[in-house]
Formats: C-alpha cells, structure tokens, sequence
C-alpha cells in the first residue's frame, strides 16, 4: 500500500497586535530542538505528535502587518488530518506564539520610561515557548548550573534518543512524552542521553507525569495566584527559584526575575559598573514594572 502523504493549510489571524519574527527570534528557546528557525524565508518549524498519535511537521510563516497580521500554518502528515487535528494545531501554535496574551499594559509602560524603551512597538514583549508544559520544564531544568551549548546539547539529546520520527524525514522527531522516557529504565534512560544530575530531575517528572501525579497543564490555570504557582513549581525537583521564574515567565506571569548568573553579570555591568550589589538593590532597579518585571529585565539586556 502506498503512504499517504498530505499538507493541509490553516490561517489564524491574530487579534492584537504581533511581530512573528520578533516572538520567534527573541528567545534562545528558538535554539532549542526539534524548533527549526529558517531565517531566510522566516519560517518555524518543528515535528509534533498530536494527541491521537499522528506525526505532523509544521511551518510556520507570517504576512501582514503588526496591526493586521496573518498566520499561516502548513500541516504535513503521512496521516489523514481531520477537523480535530487542525484545531488542535491552531491552538498550540496559539500557545507556542502567545497569541492570546495581552501586553498592552506593558506597551503603556515603555511609552512611559521614553528613551530606548520606545523602540518596543507594540506586537513585541511576547517570547517564544514549547506547546507543552512538560516540554518546558525539561527544557527549563536543562538550563541550570549549565552554559547554553550544554542546554542545547541536552535537548537535542533527548529529542535524538526519544523523540518520535516523522515518517518523509526520520531525521527530523517530536520531543518526547513523559511516556516516551519512562519507557526506559532509570540506569538505561542515563547512558542514552547525557543531562548529568538533571537525569535524576527529569526521569522523576517523567515519572510523575506518566503516572497522572502531576499534569503541568494544570499550571495555565489563570484562577491560580502567582504565589501558588510559584509554591507549586518549587515543589517539582530541580525546580528552584531561578527555574521557577523563568517557568513563570512561561506560563505567562512575568512579575518575578529570574536571577541567576546572567542576570548578575548584567545588572552589575550596567547598573553597578562591575561592583558588587546586594539582591535587594537589583530587584528594586524592575520593581517599578510591577507584574511585568520579567520582560522589563529581558528586553533591557536585549537592548543593551
């Protein structure tokens, strides 16, 4: 029998304002596999593996303008992609590009402070993110106690070695599942891919995922305070108050710094002139953003 090969079409046309390319290229999550950026023609793509089983490689482009955007999505398979498959499609790239976040708070505050800060047009602030939060966490813990290439290495490991492969292209797989993980032992999930002590963190996640002890997508819930978001993240092992501020960020709450050596090295070079400060200083330079001191820090090293 012959494969059946097949690319299905979709446009979303965002409501607010939107930079695709500046959504996509703002954040080092971009970097991360199975995300594949071309720069040349401003296409994302990546493999996913959708919640019936079927393998899709999507690309993604933008038209328009940041007033008048549209999105559209190519869906290709060696499956037949129904009605249900394209929704669901639409709503993780709505996820991955934050599509349904609001920043226009965050807009009036950069008009506010002038200077360089009106160089953030409205359509930016967002940051790109996985479709999953499992996939974030993984990806979060691999960025700790670590340097970027280390990062990098680790996710392209565990897509390598456990990620499901697209039929047209073998080479090109999905990021693996917490079942995908668990499939392995302990000892065998360690000689496949190399995370040092993170592989204890995440096979545990894995663990706790397959199992339905934790469901990370419980994590979007917006009725939850930040501060017991934050509980629960710190709850997660490898997950410390760096890795939860960046997987707050994630989630779409920006009101905690993510102070790790990054952001000392550059507070210091900046503010300080390469002195030492104490942490209460450093906080108090964002504090005035208020619930978005997040992206104030981001996009104020980004500028720098």
């Amino acid at each position: 029998m012959n494969e059946i090969k097949s690319t299905f079409s979709i446009t979303i046309c965002p409501k607010l304002h939107f930079d695709f390319e500046a959504t996509v290229t703002t954040h080092g999550w971009l970097s991360l596999a199975p995300f594949i950026w071309n720069a040349e023609n401003a296409i994302l793509s990546r493999v996913e593996q959708l919640n019936d089983g079927k393998l899709v490689r999507l690309n993604i482009s933008a038209t328009g303008s940041t007033e008048n955007p549209t999105l559209s999505i190519e869906i290709h398979s060696t499956s037949i992609i129904n009605e249900g498959n394209k929704q669901e499609v639409a709503k993780l790239v709505t996820h991955i590009l934050r599509l349904d976040e609001d920043f226009e708070e965050f807009y009036q505050l950069c008009t506010q402070q002038n200077g360089t800060w009106n160089d953030i047009k409205k359509g930016k602030g967002r940051l790109l993110r996985s479709p999953t939060v499992f996939e974030d966490l993984v990806k979060t813990i691999c960025t700790t106690n670590i340097q970027w290439g280390g990062t990098k290495r680790m996710a392209q490991e565990l897509v390598d070695k456990y990620g499901q492969s697209f039929a047209e292209n073998p080479t090109l797989k999905s990021f693996p599942k917490a079942e995908d993980i668990v499939s392995d032992s302990f000892e065998e999930f360690t000689q496949k891919v190399n995370l040092g002590y993170r592989a204890d963190y995440i096979y545990q996640l894995a663990k706790n995922v397959s199992a339905g002890t934790i469901n990370p997508e419980d994590f979007l819930d917006q009725q939850l305070s930040t501060i017991e978001l934050k509980k629960k993240l710190l709850a997660i092992k490898g997950i410390g108050n760096y890795a939860s501020a960046t997987m707050l960020m994630l989630l779409g709450r920006y009101d905690e710094l993510p102070i790790d050596s990054v952001f000392k090295d550059f507070v210091s070079g900046k503010y300080f002139n390469g002195k030492k400060y104490s942490e209460k200083k450093a906080r108090n330079i964002y504090k005035k953003w208020g619930r978005w001191q997040y992206l104030a820090y981001w996009f104020d090293m980004e500028k720098s």
